[in-house]
């Protein structure tokens, strides 16, 4: 939290230096657009994330359109989570989109009579097994089928999917989390490193396009759905706190306005 108070008098100490008269565009209800630093991840997932700044997908367009209705010019960096948490932690990026169990401790999140606002949220998106097509594991919406009594499965997620960690102990599986992507880690399962993968839908769609992937099923059940926010970090000065409660309204009257939201998965054969 320091480097983001740090981070923060900076940028106004600038807008000071600069601003006609001597006002702080900080502060200045009436001033340019407040320049808003957004990391989302690197990873492409149709139609939600698209990494192309010339065609922005559907977070990335509700981000930057609900800026400019409120206010803040919004600057989309595309790096790895990981990368994008340090730079939250140290306060060089005002947001980062994550999931309320992942921003647990770590920033603000919109609320509504002291509990989450999931009318605000920014994306819905399930989370999916998938296994090789001569294994036997099922997913009941309990636990995993299938399985040889007393060998743990090996699951494998892409890097920084900790929003699962703690529930696998409980399920008696183990997380392998090495890969950096979600094609990665499916090429895992496809060469038998890993025994079943749980990743995001739309990642697992986009990746399955590959050929090389032809022999891997998706379960037609799904873990869980996942609700992603742009949380912020907490202590922000008034009038930028009220800007950032309009831009989170803003996001979810878009995304309640656009009809893509993630449908239950589908089998692959």
């Amino acid at each position: 939290m320091l480097g983001f108070r740090q981070g923060f008098l900076a940028r106004c100490v600038g807008l000071v230096a600069a601003a006609v008269a001597g006002l702080c565009a900080c502060a200045a209800a009436d001033a340019e657009p407040f320049v808003w630093r957004v990391c989302s991840t690197d990873i492409v997932v149709p139609p939600y994330l698209s990494g192309d700044p010339n065609h922005p997908g559907l977070v990335e367009q509700r981000l930057t359109d609900a800026g400019r209705e409120v206010g803040l010019s919004v600057l989309l960096l595309r790096y790895p989570l990981r990368r994008c948490s340090g730079m939250f932690e140290r306060g060089e990026v005002d947001s980062i989109i994550l999931t309320p169990a992942g921003a647990e401790g770590r920033g603000r999140l919109p609320m509504k009579g002291g509990a989450v606002d999931y009318g605000r949220r920014i994306a819905r998106l399930n989370l999916i097994w998938v296994r090789r097509a001569d294994a036997a594991y099922d997913w009941d919406g309990t636990r995993i089928s299938g399985a040889a009594p007393g060998q743990p499965l090996l699951v494998g997620t892409r890097t920084s999917f900790f929003v699962v960690a703690d529930r696998f102990a409980a399920l008696g599986l183990r997380q392998d989390d090495a890969a950096l992507s979600t094609h990665q880690v499916l090429a895992k399962l496809e060469a038998r490193r890993v025994d079943l993968v749980l990743a995001l839908q739309e990642e697992v769609e986009y990746a399955l396009r590959d050929p090389a992937l032809a022999d891997l099923v998706v379960l037609p059940r799904a873990y869980a759905s996942l609700d992603y926010f742009p949380i912020v970090h907490d202590g922000l000065p008034p009038e930028l706190q009220a800007k950032v409660d309009a831009w989170w309204t803003a996001i979810g009257r878009l995304r309640a306005s656009q009809d893509h939201e993630a449908p239950p998965p589908r089998r692959k054969r």
